[in-house]
């Protein structure tokens, strides 16, 4: 285990995680301050948000939390209607109402918040694909595109991560994310080990060491190709080759979705109507959460029961 301990004067200390060490050494070179990054470069292919932006991820998700997180959004917009599809999230946006305590983290730095997108691959998942993706991923563990793509973007997470929270990533020094204080936090919150896993996780939080490979959430994952949707090269090592969302919008195409919007899709970002029921209709996605997780599972329970004894 490595030792995440900081200096109060700012120094690192040498039992300092070896991520944290790479970051905190290369901010001063031969004497020269290197340019820090800001908020909305801090993720590749994203750009900064606008309030509008907000408001739009309030409608789409039915959730004000994400709202305050919001840091970036794709540098092309895929939606034929103009709306962000997927937004960029601070892991520790609590810092920015500079508490002194830590009561939320962002393990996954992106989301994807197109209400008809969300829908659409709730099912994907319920049908089993993560399932499949996995499975191919089993097959060509080391090898392939799908294992090449999950260990590239697991990388790019990670740095983003550590970059917003020791290089304090932001648009003014009134907005300066103390690493040392934040690094405190997180210990106080999830552990030495917890914070350390924080640190390095990858897409949708994901441990990158872990010896199964498992692609977790697909909303995360097609949020991190909508990213990578650009005119020109990606940045800091992304690329435009992703087989694992290619195979997600195959898979949307076959079942008759348009990742890029229908005519009455964007209803419910604009808020100008409440789009509730009906065939086709386009509804705010029911947030997956650990709580409605357990409450599916407590009922499937129940079906099991109910079913043995009405056999017996």
């Amino acid at each position: 285990m490595h030792a995440l301990s900081f200096a109060l004067d700012g120094a690192a200390t040498s039992m300092q995680h070896p991520a944290i060490a790479a970051f905190t050494s290369g901010l001063h070179k031969k004497g020269q301050h290197l340019r820090r990054p800001t908020k909305h470069t801090a993720f590749p292919g994203a750009i900064p948000i606008t309030e509008t932006d907000k408001v739009t991820c309030e409608r789409q998700t039915g959730q004000v939390a994400p709202g305050n997180a919001l840091m970036g959004k794709p540098s092309q917009c895929s939606c034929k209607h103009g709306y962000p599809q997927a937004f960029f999230l601070d892991p520790t946006p609590t810092q920015q109402f500079k508490r002194r305590s830590m009561d939320r983290v962002n393990s996954g730095l992106l989301k994807l918040t197109c209400p008809l997108v969300v829908n659409a691959i709730d099912i994907l998942e319920d049908e089993g694909f993560i399932n499949n993706i996995n499975s191919n991923l089993a097959k060509n563990e080391e090898d392939g595109e799908l294992a090449k793509c999950m260990n590239d973007a697991h990388a790019i997470h990670s740095s983003a991560r550590k970059n917003l929270i020791f290089c304090s990533a932001r648009d003014n020094a009134d907005e300066s994310n103390d690493g040392n204080q934040t690094l405190q936090l997180l210990q106080s919150k999830l552990g030495v080990k917890g914070a350390e896993c924080f640190l390095d996780a990858g897409v949708a939080g994901t441990n990158p060491l872990s010896m199964k490979k498992d692609v977790k959430c697909l909303h995360a994952w097609m949020a991190d190709y909508l990213f990578r949707i650009t005119d020109g090269d990606c940045d800091d090592g992304m690329t435009t080759n992703h087989p694992i969302g290619e195979a997600i919008l195959q898979s949307l195409a076959e079942r008759g979705i348009d990742y890029t919007g229908t005519d009455s899709c964007y209803l419910v970002c604009s808020g100008g109507v409440n789009v509730e029921g009906g065939d086709g209709a386009i509804t705010v996605p029911v947030a997956r959460n650990k709580q409605r997780k357990k409450k599916d599972k407590e009922l499937e329970r129940r079906r099991r029961r109910q079913d043995q004894n009405e056999r017996f």
